[in-house]
């Protein structure tokens, strides 16, 4: 008897404690892993950035003109020159426009009346009125970050020439042209071409105008008709309307010192 009570004691208790005991939680998926981006990997500000670039050689200005050899821009703007004041960048003496992507050979048309010796390539977004160039204004300097997208160059051979010169070689005339080798202008001027008269430079059979700095392989239209067997390559200034010929008048043979520059040529 005793022994059915206690076995009926020790029921009770196991069916109490399984009653107390803590039911287990239901089995749960885990969650997704959200998506997390790199904070390293860069934005597309940055890439825009990153891929700006200008490339430009030392060079003698030639027509008026500087050539740069490749830029590279994220958005439509502009490969700007300008000229060096204390050091650093300074005033504009021109522009070209180039579209986003790869441009090569890009030729900008400067002044080169305020060329230094050392110049910036320099390229500007095309902000504001799209095709105006606004600078000061919108179209500031593009930046890789903190730094400007540029390069400087410097006017090699025109560093080299310190005074005025004219070459050319013996030549046929050609579809009533002649061409001069190369001329170097301090100013802006002329190359003039002048017949042969008792040995010396006589009158004036053609001419075309040249800007500052070297010019290479200068076709000048001249009268054929009074062509003699020796003519003259001279330099001469445009001291007086610009853009027009007056000799006899203001623009004056160009002198080295005493001597007048220019060189004597063979007609075949």
């Amino acid at each position: 008897m005793k022994s059915k009570f206690t076995l009926g004691v020790l029921l009770a208790l196991t069916l109490l404690l399984a009653a107390c005991a803590p039911k287990a939680a239901p089995a749960t998926e885990a969650p997704a892993m959200e998506a997390t981006t790199d904070p390293y990997a860069a934005s597309s500000a940055d890439a825009m950035s990153t891929t700006a670039s200008v490339e430009i050689s030392d060079q003698a200005i030639e027509h008026g003109a500087v050539t740069v050899a490749k830029v590279q821009a994220a958005v439509d703007g502009w490969v700007v020159i300008h000229v060096e004041a204390e050091g650093k960048p300074g005033p504009v003496i021109g522009y070209a426009q180039v579209p986003a992507g790869e441009s090569t050979d890009v030729k900008v048309t400067i002044d080169p009346a305020m060329a230094t010796a050392k110049m910036f390539a320099m390229l500007h977004v095309d902000e504001g009125a799209k095709g105006t160039y606004e600078f000061p204004g919108a179209d500031a300097p593009v930046k890789d970050g903190e730094m400007i997208v540029m390069q400087t160059f410097n006017q090699a051979e025109a560093m080299m020439m310190s005074t005025p010169a004219v070459t050319a070689n013996e030549q046929s005339v050609v579809d009533g042209t002649v061409t001069i080798a190369s001329a170097y202008m301090d100013v802006p001027g002329w190359i003039v071409i002048h017949i042969e008269a008792d040995g010396k430079p006589g009158p004036v059979i053609g001419y075309v105008q040249l800007p500052v700095g070297e010019s290479k392989d200068i076709k000048v239209t001249i009268d054929a008709s009074q062509v003699t067997p020796k003519l003259f390559a001279m330099l001469h200034i445009d001291a007086g309307v610009a853009g027009t010929y007056e000799f006899p008048g203001d623009d004056a043979p160009v002198k080295d010192g005493d001597a007048i520059v220019m060189v004597p040529f063979n007609i075949k």
